[in-house]
């Protein structure tokens, strides 16, 4: 499987934080977000902005240890892959 393959799955799988998929896949946390990179700006990989963030900020907030955030921005954000990950 390739490493690209091995992020896209464990996205798949609810794994959103870039070293959680490293730990997930045995990659590196460099190499998981040049992956990431790349998924999105070839649109593979798509960051939406959720609702429902406190007030108070991502501190406080619950989800905070599993939020993947966004780059730049606060909140929870959804990761969605616009194709079925590649098997190998």
């Amino acid at each position: 499987m390739t490493p690209q393959a091995k992020v896209a799955e464990a996205i798949t799988r609810g794994v959103t934080r870039p070293v959680d998929i490293a730990l997930e896949t045995g990659l590196g946390q460099g190499t998981v977000e040049v992956i990431m990179t790349h998924m999105e700006r070839s649109a593979q990989l798509v960051r939406e902005p959720i609702g429902g963030c406190p007030s108070t900020g991502c501190d406080r907030c619950p989800q905070s240890r599993v939020c993947s955030g966004a780059s730049g921005s606060r909140g929870p954000v959804l990761l969605k892959l616009s194709s079925p990950p590649p098997h190998d």
